[in-house]
């Protein structure tokens, strides 16, 4: 495929340049909203036992879609694939938006992963594809920032809506936003198909079948956790089978045993955005539950930890910051490793919420320096013609590393229902800090990684 000239690119795109940060901002507002709005969903539809399935079966959904998209985008160009992923996202907020039961709220929160994972699959191939490497990391900043922003904004936001309205009304706000916001890009998009050449997919496509035997061992193994029995040892060991099954043909080989380079990057990927979501995901029943939060309290909380993303994500593209790409992706971990350490004392001890505050603008600060950065590091190492297949297997990482870990939480919060609050959220934030002390090891054996923003390495 052919690829537009930096002089063709970046600023020069301001409407393409909407779009992307645009569509972001409002996956990335859902996202934070629904954090804040589903302790209310799941209190009034009765099921608070399914309220980690809220999570994981969107990403369950996302997972699919990032596989079938990178599939796709390999073959056809971004596009399209971007243009069905949004339409999917909206149809998923609207059934979001109506649900009269838990189940199907998490039918519709499945959609909403199908929809989301193909439409940021597509936003970064598009990335890779429409600016030039000397942009993508101002770029990878902007869009950082678009997730930082409605972290700030969107729980209290959510917060406002649901106490104020309905949770209902957090998914049905985001659907004339998304749709406005998808419309300048609509011109540049065309472009940037009509540049592509006749070439078809690569040969070493991920296969879908190991798509949904991932997906498939995730929930598996998440089922196995909501079984308090010893029938929950049959989902457990079906889940791992199928699940080591798919993984290998998901990542790219020498995976499992964090061979340097691309393997351990999207292991790295996998072990922090498992660590640092899942603990988040009960943040808000943390506070409410531990420190007498209301609502509202928790989301501004979760907005003031969201600080340290954003400082990462800025500072990640720094051309101040004169160390190599991979040293950026160690330093993240150590900063996620830290707060999640800190989390665990929290937890433990009941410290005064601002513990908490701390620990999180730590690890935020991690995720803004590695998230950017392994998505960066991935675009330097990829061959141009496997860009959407590597893409592809990087956001299925993160998307794993979410769903086991916030699987693992669930089944910890199922189990210990009925307990203190302390022993119910400990282990929680123990499992997340075992998970980020894994990612400083794999982050160790990445290999140099040129840092172009600031020409090191």
């Amino acid at each position: 495929m052919t690829q537009p000239s930096p002089s063709q690119t970046g600023r020069r795109q301001p409407a393409l340049t909407v779009t992307l940060l645009g569509g972001a901002l409002a996956i990335a507002f859902e996202a934070y909203g629904t954090l804040t709005a589903m302790p209310a969903a799941a209190e009034e539809l009765g099921r608070l036992d399914l309220y980690a399935w809220a999570f994981t079966a969107f990403l369950i959904g996302q997972v699919l879609a990032i596989v079938l998209a990178g599939r796709l985008v390999d073959r056809i160009g971004p596009v399209v694939p971007l243009a069905v992923g949004v339409g999917i996202f909206i149809v998923g907020l609207l059934g979001a938006g109506f649900a009269p039961s838990m189940e199907l709220l998490l039918i519709t929160r499945f959609i909403q992963g199908f929809g989301g994972g193909a439409t940021n699959l597509a936003f970064m191939v598009v990335v890779a594809q429409a600016y030039g490497p000397h942009e993508r990391a101002w770029l990878m900043s902007l869009l950082s920032f678009c997730w930082v922003l409605p972290s700030f904004l969107g729980p209290p936001i959510a917060a406002w809506i649901t106490t104020q309205f309905s949770w209902h009304w957090v998914f049905l706000g985001m659907v004339p936003f998304l749709i406005a916001v998808v419309i300048p890009g609509i011109a540049p998009l065309s472009r940037l198909q009509r540049q592509r050449t006749g070439q078809g997919a690569p040969a070493n496509q991920v296969p879908i079948w190991a798509a949904f035997a991932a997906a498939t061992g995730a929930a598996l193994l998440q089922l196995a956790g909501q079984e308090l029995g010893w029938w929950g040892l049959i989902p457990a060991v079906v889940g791992i089978t199928v699940l080591l099954a798919g993984l290998p043909a998901l990542m790219p080989p020498g995976f499992l045993r964090l061979a340097p380079g691309l393997s351990s990057v999207m292991a790295t990927r996998l072990l922090i955005s498992g660590a640092f979501f899942a603990t988040e995901s009960f943040l808000p029943l943390l506070l409410i539950q531990m420190h007498g939060f209301s609502l509202g309290e928790a989301g501004l909380f979760i907005a003031i930890g969201a600080s340290g993303w954003a400082l990462g994500s800025v500072v990640q593209a720094s051309r101040r910051l004169r160390i190599r790409r991979d040293q950026i992706i160690q330093l993240g971990a150590v900063l996620i490793a830290a707060g999640m350490a800190t989390a665990t004392f929290a937890a433990w001890t009941t410290s005064h919420w601002i513990v908490l505050a701390v620990a999180f603008v730590a690890a935020g600060l991690g995720m803004g320096l590695a998230v950017s950065s392994t998505s960066l590091a991935n675009m330097q190492v990829s061959a141009p013609q496997l860009i959407g297949r590597n893409t592809s297997s990087l956001q299925v990482a993160e998307g794993l590393g979410n769903i086991l870990v916030t699987g693992a939480a669930g089944g910890i919060f199922a189990a210990l229902l009925d307990a203190e609050v302390t022993v119910k959220f400990t282990p929680i934030y123990l499992l997340g800090l075992v998970v980020a002390v894994l990612a400083v090891t794999s982050s160790l054996r990445i290999g140099p990684v040129r840092n172009e923003s600031a020409g090191v390495g």
